[in-house]
């Protein structure tokens, strides 16, 4: 009952949010008929391309009819919380795992895969282990991978670094060495979308891993008293602040845009060298010029080693994927079948692929290395399956409110409003 009183307080605290500033929040629909088993999940991430026709065979299979509704992202997690906390969820849902998974899990909301798991061994051996950490949750298993791999990466332009005679670095260090180089030659050495703050945010989450290792965000995840004030945070923050003040990002990245494509605008003109963005750069940039990535301007590597750090060079941050769950209701054994064997499935699997997807499933080597898209999409997937840890993105890793507080402390540190100890003292007073 604790967790559900508190599910139903965040439910209306960010239904009253919303409509304070003007926005409307969608009630749940009625229960409707008892034959209908409901899914929910986001528009523009490709799934409403796939899951209907799984939804289809579903129904073939069962008897039983599958509704599946699409949403824009924000209203669809405010009706998400509204409908959990009123008692009116759908079977199985679309998330990220994290901070909001676990508020679902502890009001028995919901259902835990790992019986089934268990019964079906196989299933959980079709993922690849490093990506099931945001649904790892308090010993069970609370969702199933349905989207590509997003590790963070470093993108550059091949023909800055030949022109100026660099290779991309592989160590901080070497990225500290070739910034005065590429600023003799009149580039930029890193594109920055700071007018997006979520772009800082893949900077930190990359640097603190590298430097204090991953078992730093862990204690702050776990609430530990002090996890903010963790002196190896306060120095992976300082580099990140030196990095600002050696011109690094330039002077106008602040007014830059990622989400309008500013950012990798500058890297394909060749006006910067390198960027730092989730595996969804590349797609990004294929979109913006085809041709200029087919003819292979575009080059990427890992996020570079810290030297002496705590962190595992091979560790990833970023998005190890997105996930589907099943509620904990009077549908949930035909929701858990629906994951397992519909969304889970090779169809399923190949229908990522022909989307451009790096699925986190085994065994699927050979059909990556047939895409056209091969070098990019097998590196992809070599990183995430050798990862010995695979950080999720901390905005939903943590609960909204510290999740907030961090893009707002990252935007300070970055435009040098506050120190690096500033930044853990704040964060470390939020998270009381």
């Amino acid at each position: 009952m604790r967790g559900l009183r508190r599910l139903c307080a965040m439910g209306a605290a960010l239904a009253f949010a919303l409509t304070s500033t003007g926005c409307a929040v969608l009630l749940p629909p009625s229960e409707g008929s008892a034959d209908v088993v409901t899914t929910w999940a986001i528009s523009g991430g490709g799934e409403e391309e796939l899951m209907p026709a799984e939804g289809e065979k579903f129904q073939q299979r069962t008897g039983r009819r599958m509704q599946t509704q699409f949403f824009q992202n924000d209203p669809y997690k405010n009706k998400l919380w509204v409908s959990m906390g009123s008692g009116t969820p759908p079977d199985t849902f679309f998330g990220w795992g994290g901070g909001a998974l676990q508020a679902f899990i502890d009001a028995g909301k919901v259902a835990d895969l790992g019986p089934a798991m268990r019964e079906h061994p196989e299933w959980r051996q079709n993922f690849l282990p490093s990506v099931m950490s945001p649904v790892d949750i308090n010993g069970g298993t609370y969702g199933i991978p349905v989207g590509g791999i997003q590790p963070v990466l470093l993108y550059f332009n091949k023909d800055v670094f030949a022109r100026v005679g660099l290779q991309p670095p592989r160590t901080w260090g070497e990225l500290l060495d070739q910034i005065p180089k590429l600023q003799q030659a009149g580039v930029l050495p890193i594109a920055l979308g700071g007018a997006d703050s979520w772009t800082y945010l893949m900077w930190e989450e990359a640097i603190v891993d590298r430097v204090a290792g991953p078992e730093a965000f862990r204690d702050v995840v776990e609430g530990k008293p002090g996890a903010w004030l963790n002196p190896d945070i306060i120095k992976a923050n300082a580099m990140l602040q030196d990095l600002v003040r050696r011109g690094a990002f330039g002077n106008a990245f602040a007014s830059t845009s990622a989400e309008l494509g500013q950012q990798r605008t500058l890297v394909a003109s060749e006006r910067a060298a390198m960027m730092v963005h989730l595996g969804s750069g590349y797609s990004d940039l294929l979109g913006d010029d085809e041709k200029w990535v087919r003819e292979g301007h575009l080059g990427w590597a890992p996020f570079p080693a810290v030297e002496g750090g705590k962190g595992d060079p091979a560790n990833l941050v970023g998005n190890p994927t997105t996930f589907m769950s099943a509620t904990a209701g009077p549908d949930q054994r035909e929701a858990v079948e629906f994951l397992r064997q519909e969304l889970s499935s090779d169809a399923f699997t190949e229908g990522r692929l022909k989307r451009g997807d790096v699925p986190p499933v085994t065994g699927i080597e050979d059909q990556l290395r047939a895409s056209e898209d091969a070098d990019f999409m097998t590196f992809v997937y070599d990183l995430a399956k050798k990862a010995p840890h695979f950080q999720q993105s901390w905005d939903q890793a943590l609960p909204p409110g510290p999740a907030q507080n961090v893009l707002i402390n990252l935007q300070k540190l970055f435009l040098d409003q506050i120190s690096p100890e500033e930044f853990s003292q704040l964060m470390e007073e939020s998270s009381r």
